[in-house]
């Protein structure tokens, strides 16, 4: 093989897909005329290649796979967030709510990438299990006066909650910021 054969055959993939200078392309072309091996070459090479996958059962399976393991990590991080804001809210003279909602902030938005889901998951079950403790009898007895005052104290608590979560958030932000400079 010679160099005008190897530089021809280099040189196929582009002028298949018509991406030559005018002068290179003639170079191609009356190579192509005077060469059978290189012609040969060029006409296998218009051919599709064969698919190698097909859409069914495998595919389905791993896609499934991958859902099933996703609801699973979103299932434990919604478990931990109600278990933060249960006893965190139980615990009232324990400030260790301040590093765990913060921790929950960064793992959050580190997985999710996403203040807004970092955010629901730190304060939905916070305000919903505030709502059952202060509103409701269910624990033995009314923690206030009245519902605005428990809709006050259920707010406050979660605003103290979120507070802390977009701390953690902006710890998350800041490693990821890190990572990508590395």
């Amino acid at each position: 093989m010679n160099t005008r054969c190897s530089v021809t055959q280099d040189l196929l993939p582009l002028y298949e897909e018509e991406l030559l200078q005018l002068g290179t392309q003639r170079f191609v072309e009356e190579h192509l005329q005077s060469c059978p091996e290189c012609r040969h070459i060029a006409e296998k090479s218009k051919f599709p290649l064969p698919a190698e996958i097909r859409p069914g059962g495998a595919s389905k399976k791993m896609i499934r796979n991958i859902t099933v393991k996703l609801t699973t990590i979103q299932i434990f991080f919604v478990a931990i967030a109600f278990i933060l804001a249960m006893s965190t809210t139980v615990m009232n003279d324990n400030s260790g709510f301040i590093l765990t909602y913060a921790i929950l902030g960064a793992v959050t938005y580190l997985f999710y990438r996403s203040v807004l889901i970092a955010v629901l998951l730190a304060g939905v079950p916070n305000f919903i299990w505030n709502c059952l403790l202060h509103m409701t009898d269910w624990f033995g007895e009314f923690y206030a006066e009245s519902f605005s005052e428990a809709l006050q104290i259920a707010l406050t608590t979660l605003i103290i909650h979120l507070i802390f979560t977009f701390i953690g958030i902006a710890i998350g932000l800041c490693i990821l910021k890190i990572r990508e400079e590395n």
